[in-house]
């Protein structure tokens, strides 16, 4: 079968990369071809088809952009020409059976989907976020969770990186795209989590959306380190409002001098989490050990007296979870988004109230009185059914129907 693989970024940014490329290395291990169409961008990984990727663009970076490229690149969030006519040229030359769609927003912008549907190829996309429902697509504004699809509380509230321009070309896509019907082209939907299908439903989504858990890649061990090796514990992951690494400082002014914490990962939050840990009086306890990756991290986390998620928005279901209960780690984790749903608190991990450093600090002392082998063994059974050997079943099962009803 011959897969089509669509994402705005085709390098290792974030979730909905590691997915994209994730599905790309499943899809080739089981002999299927696959194509990509993306973005240029100089961080991307080299592939013979970055000669139909559209130019690219930085909309973070847009205080450096004349007014004239701001309104270009205004338009192009709306209907990217370029990306339209670029995907009516792959198409022709690899003749997708099916195209497989992650995020397309912004970059790209669902112009893509018309050409695609204009080619009749069959669609189906993996829901990571929540853009498809609001204006915000992590429905989570200046600190706080943002329950809202309206374009004109969007714009009152400024949900858009406290922007009222950028909340109103946010609001003129989704109501544009609401308008000419642009997702509803999409033929099947899947979803990493229950959380987020039901967000969606609840958010007047009317098109069917499939549960498909997202696999890793992790070799489990057998049995988690001495003691002695996990004195600290863990975060890992972006340093942004949204994860709330705030509180995780605050627990650790309530702790016993003798928990220390390890940061790994960067952002726009990291200089001023650097700050607070210095005001809270923590920094001697606290490293902030920037970005790492692949085998650098997994010795960090396999060392880790426990992997903590303080997260504040709806999360899907991250990697972080997955990856940590993989491997046999004790995660402490908030209440939140599509956490629950791996985690049941007390025995193959602990969940905490969100935003609240007083049960985060209880959950943190709370290690010390269990059974630390029996809750890792538990951890790694939670995630068996996330071989890729498994999703990638799931996935030809899925084409396979699309053909057959396109």
């Amino acid at each position: 079968m011959k897969i089509l693989l669509v994402n705005k970024f085709h390098y290792l940014r974030g979730g909905a990369e590691r997915a994209y490329f994730d599905t790309a290395s499943i899809l080739a291990e089981h002999r299927h071809s696959v194509a990509f169409f993306s973005m240029d961008h100089p961080l991307n990984q080299p592939t013979p088809w970055s000669k139909f990727f559209v130019s690219g663009v930085e909309y973070g970076a847009d205080g450096n952009m004349s007014l004239v490229q701001k309104l270009r690149a205004a338009w192009r969030i709306l209907w990217n020409e370029e990306a339209y006519q670029k995907m009516l040229d792959i198409i022709d030359e690899f003749h997708p059976d099916v195209a497989h769609l992650h995020n397309i927003y912004h970059q790209l912008s669902p112009s893509i989907l018309w050409a695609l549907k204009k080619r009749h190829v069959p669609m189906m996309m993996t829901l990571h976020d929540y853009k498809l429902v609001s204006p915000n697509y992590n429905l989570f504004v200046r600190g706080k969770i943002w329950r809202h699809t309206s374009g004109w509380r969007c714009l009152f509230d400024r949900c858009v990186k406290n922007s009222f321009l950028k909340s109103l070309i946010c609001i003129c896509e989704k109501w544009l795209h609401d308008i000419i019907g642009s997702y509803r082209l999409v033929d099947q939907y899947i979803s990493p989590s229950r959380f987020l299908v039901k967000k969606f439903q609840e958010f007047g989504f009317h098109g069917e959306i499939r549960v498909v858990p997202q696999p890793i890649f992790i070799k489990r061990k057998n049995a988690i380190q001495n003691d002695r090796q996990q004195l600290r514990h863990l975060y890992f992951g972006r340093l942004s409002l949204e994860k709330d690494i705030e509180t995780l400082l605050r627990a650790f002014v309530l702790l016993p001098a003798e928990e220390t914490l390890d940061i790994v990962g960067d952002g726009p939050d990291r200089n001023r989490l650097e700050r607070l840990s210095k005001e809270l009086g923590i920094a001697l306890r606290v490293t902030f050990l920037g970005a790492k990756y692949d085998g650098a991290l997994t010795k960090i986390i396999e060392a880790a007296k426990s992997v903590i998620i303080p997260s504040a928005w709806y999360e899907n279901m991250p990697y972080v979870l997955l990856e940590s209960l993989a491997l046999g780690k004790i995660v402490i984790a908030a209440r939140i988004g599509g956490i629950p749903e791996r985690i049941a608190d007390g025995e193959n991990g602990f969940l905490f109230d969100v935003g609240n450093e007083n049960t985060l600090r209880n959950k943190i002392l709370s290690i010390g009185s269990i059974d630390r082998e029996m809750m890792s063994q538990k951890a790694k059974e939670s995630t068996v059914d996330l071989s890729p050997e498994i999703y990638g079943k799931a996935l030809e099962s899925l084409y396979e129907e699309l053909l057959l009803n396109h």
